[in-house]
């Protein structure tokens, strides 16, 4: 019930409080005051109750005779725009906690920065392994495509699987610990590949390493931009992962020529100079929003919310809708990464020489760096999931076509077509499960359970598409396997999508 005589607060002189506003309070009795006090989000959303303090002058007086019971509670009064508690609006999110909308201001989009400086590089050369892939086809002439194509799925899946460690290590300690550690893993990575002589060093050095070192760097980054945005997080998602784009754009190109002209050994610690400074220079500009982790005295932000991470971990792996989406898009990447690997060695097997078939999958990032931010922006229009089912259809129409694509011409229309709608595949995953995350206090958890599920199709699509071609003798099993793939995820997230909102034609 509201405050009796509401005309007499209007009287009271107002003195600020900590926090962004006064609170008016109003006691038993008529007696009213400022009460300094913090607000929480709770006060912002909702009228409360508060306990009023008692006034000893009039217990005996209240003993006696006892007031209703209406005038014993205390009101606590939100009178915008005068005591506005936030600067933003409320929002809640469909099946989650109400959180504060937020278009990130500038120190927001100094955090995108960073993180499209880390995509860029670390993402970028995660993405361009299709061009070592065709050097060791000529190096290892000995070795299957297969055994090769494991260097690549292992960088993939602990990329992938890493979130699960990751992920709840960012709700806990924030990002700068984690992505200078991760920046050491790459140079470890870079420098210890330049001394590799045999396969099973590869293996350790570009395999394990770098895909380690690209964990620690992904999730601390997404997981920050995610705290920052609200309503324009798939657009801010989708303008720092489109950094992988530009890096898969020049990278190939760049790593071609450098194994033209130089030794191998010499490549990878010219691709360490290169690439260092710039993810040293990511580590300081990418920061968790104040309430977020790292700044609060080491306190993760989902302690104060009487769940911890390991509740929070069991909790999600037990949601079945949070499952299901995890194992759509574990499909979804999969039908995705195929392409990506075979794209430079298809290509010179239809006789583009070595440098257009290369060529070919910078043309490929090319189309999906403008793709991924047109998605993003769609995706907070539209809807995230709807954006992203479409995506995934038009991903395995093309990829279907790929059976046919033989001339130099076909391929390049293939490669533009093909990054353009599978670009929006990797933001919008993650704005897909924060969409739907209970709460922010655990998301860098979330994103990493979830993309953890989606390490066993990182880790298998290569290899098995690998033992398919090699076992059927032609491209064709390749190329259907990767559409199957890409269709059967679609289909599985618009039935997760159907099952959080089973209005069709409802944005979300």
């Amino acid at each position: 019930m509201p405050p009796a005589n509401p005309d007499r607060l209007r009287d009271v002189p107002t003195e600020p409080g900590p926090g962004p506003g006064p609170v008016l309070r109003q006691e038993a009795g008529g007696d009213q005051y400022l009460a300094s006090t913090t607000p929480t989000l709770q006060d912002a959303i909702r009228t409360t109750e508060v306990e009023p303090k008692p006034d000893p002058d009039s217990i005996a007086s209240s003993a006696a005779c006892p007031k209703p019971v209406a005038e014993e509670k205390a009101w606590a009064v939100d009178e915008r725009p005068a005591f506005s508690l936030c600067s933003s609006p409320i929002k809640e999110s469909s099946g989650a906690n109400p959180v504060i909308a937020s278009s990130g201001g500038l120190r927001g989009w100094l955090v995108v920065a960073g993180g499209f400086i880390d995509f860029t590089v670390a993402f970028g050369l995660l993405n361009s392994f299709g061009t070592f892939q065709a050097r060791y086809e000529e190096k290892w002439s000995h070795l299957s495509t297969t055994t090769i194509t494991w260097i690549g799925s292992i960088q993939l899946c602990l990329f992938f699987l890493g979130g699960l460690f990751v992920g709840p290590a960012f709700d806990k300690y924030g990002s700068r610990c984690l992505m200078q550690l991760g920046t050491a893993f790459c140079l470890a990575s870079f420098v210890c590949t330049s001394w590799s002589t045999q396969y099973w060093h590869y293996l350790l050095a570009q395999g394990l390493l770098f895909g380690v070192g690209n964990a620690l760097l992904f999730y601390p980054a997404t997981g920050a931009i995610s705290g920052w945005f609200n309503e324009k997080r798939g657009l801010a998602l989708g303008i720092a992962v489109s950094g992988s784009s530009l890096g898969g754009v020049f990278w190939p190109v760049i790593i071609d020529r450098l194994f033209d002209v130089m030794e191998e050994e010499v490549v990878h610690r010219i691709i360490a100079l290169i690439s260092t400074p710039l993810l040293v220079l990511s580590c300081f500009l990418v920061r968790e929003r104040p309430e977020e982790p790292g700044q609060d005295g080491g306190q993760g932000h989902g302690q104060g919310q009487g769940q911890s991470l390991k509740t929070s971990l069991i909790a999600a792996l037990c949601e079945r809708r949070f499952l299901a989406l995890s194992v759509s898009l574990m499909i979804l990447n999969a039908g995705m990464l195929i392409p990506f690997f075979y794209i430079p060695l298809y290509s010179q097997e239809q006789g583009i020489d070595a440098t257009m078939a290369n060529n070919l999958l910078a043309i490929t990032y090319s189309g999906s760096f403008f793709s991924r931010i047109a998605a993003g922006w769609l995706a907070d229009k539209f809807g995230r999931f709807n954006v992203l089912f479409i995506v995934g259809v038009l991903m395995s129409v093309v990829t279907c076509a790929w059976i046919w694509m033989t001339s130099l011409a076909a391929l390049i229309a293939f490669a533009v077509l093909f990054g353009v709608f599978s670009g929006g595949l990797v933001p919008l995953g993650s704005a897909c499960v924060a969409q739907t995350a209970p709460d922010m206090n655990h998301i860098g958890l979330r994103i990493g359970a979830m993309m953890a599920v989606t390490s066993v199709g990182a880790l298998g699509a290569g290899p098995v598409s690998g033992t398919l071609r090699d076992s059927a003798g032609g491209w064709v099993a390749v190329h259907s396997f990767a559409a199957s793939l890409s269709m059967l995820g679609a289909m599985m997230l618009f039935a997760v999508r159907c099952w959080y909102k089973p209005r069709l034609l409802a944005s979300f």
